[in-house]
């Protein structure tokens, strides 16, 4: 990590950043850094590849805040013609990671009681680890799930049926022209 402003540290390979000098430093005291990863682990049959991150860390009072913006290639499988292809993936976030122990005096320091913090929920907290690194591989994999569109689409030249399209209700298969008969014979508030 570097101390100069000027410059964004970069780490290849890695999610782990030692947060101990900013958090010697004052309330709003930032870093930059930049996380190239080759994969990123996002479920047990789904890896994301060329993950990019640029983060920037931001000094509160007991945590860091990251806000990020993370890109990734993801292997989809479309929706509608079931050939596999690569999804980009682009989201934007911030996390806050609580400070668990003390930089200064290496003293535990005790969760905020409930109902103390405002933005607390049932979800556990990003932590900093008692050796003052914070880990950014979960937030990462989180947000890039998220990212996922819930109907992959290899594109607009994909060679399944056009979204939306159905087959016409007036063409019933011989076989079901009875059952239809009954839904003629219902009667309205039935």
């Amino acid at each position: 990590m570097t101390t100069d402003e000027s410059r964004a540290a970069v780490l290849h390979g890695d999610t782990r950043i030692n947060v101990a000098s900013l958090l010697q430093e004052p309330v709003g005291s930032t870093r930059e850094i930049g996380i190239e990863l080759d994969t990123l682990h996002l479920d047990d049959e789904l890896t994301a590849r060329d993950v990019r991150a640029e983060a920037r860390l931001t000094r509160l009072k007991d945590a860091i805040l990251v806000a990020a913006n993370v890109q990734a290639m993801v292997p989809l499988e479309c929706a509608t013609c079931l050939a596999e292809f690569n999804q980009p993936v682009s989201e934007s976030f911030s996390e806050p990671f609580r400070q668990t122990v003390d930089v200064r005096t290496g003293a535990t320091i005790p969760e905020a009681p409930n109902g103390a913090d405002a933005e607390r929920d049932d979800e556990p907290a990003f932590t900093i680890d008692e050796g003052h690194e914070l880990d950014l591989a979960e937030a990462l994999r989180q947000w890039v799930v998220l990212a996922i569109p819930m109907q992959p689409s290899c594109g607009p030249d994909c060679p399944g049926p056009p979204p939306g399209a159905t087959r016409d209700d007036e063409a019933i298969d011989d076989r079901f022209a009875s059952l239809a008969g009954l839904l003629d014979d219902e009667e309205p508030g039935a």
